[in-house]
């Protein structure tokens, strides 16, 4: 099970899980925010003081937020995906408020590595990019390996 600890401002330790980097190169990591019921996996962004989550069609920034942290029983490694599947081992990110779990990604989109939700029902993993919610359809999930 993957362990999770509230913050706010920006704030990660040095063993939150990096998944990512921003434009400017700057590491981004495992997040994720409670919003309208959900609780969506996303990209936490030290300088910005903020988690971002993709929802309702927008990048949405939250300044309390949950990260990730490197487990104790298994390395993580990001396996690819395509069109909403979900590999053996991935990591609960979240889930909607219908109960369907959200699981975390990442794409290589606009020059970064972004972190997102996989919704398996929607066959995409959306990511938080530039103000929108951004459907990728080719894309990495983070899951546990032995």
């Amino acid at each position: 099970m993957a362990e999770w600890h509230s913050s706010a401002g920006g704030y990660v330790p040095p063993n939150a899980v990096e998944g990512g980097s921003d434009v400017n190169g700057e590491p981004i990591y495992v997040g994720r925010a409670h919003d309208s019921g959900d609780l969506v996996p996303g990209k936490i962004v030290p300088s910005h003081g903020v988690c971002y989550i993709a929802y309702g069609g927008e990048e949405k920034a939250h300044r309390t937020y949950e990260y990730l942290v490197q487990p104790h029983y298994g390395a993580l490694r990001w396996i690819t995906a395509h069109g909403g599947a979900i590999p053996s081992g991935a990591v609960h990110g979240g889930r909607c408020a219908s109960g369907e779990p959200l699981f975390i990604g990442r794409a290589f989109y606009e020059g970064s590595w972004v972190i997102g939700k996989v919704q398996a029902s929607h066959n995409v993993l959306y990511v938080p990019f530039a103000g929108n919610e951004v459907a990728i359809s080719d894309y990495e999930v983070l899951c546990v390996g032995y």
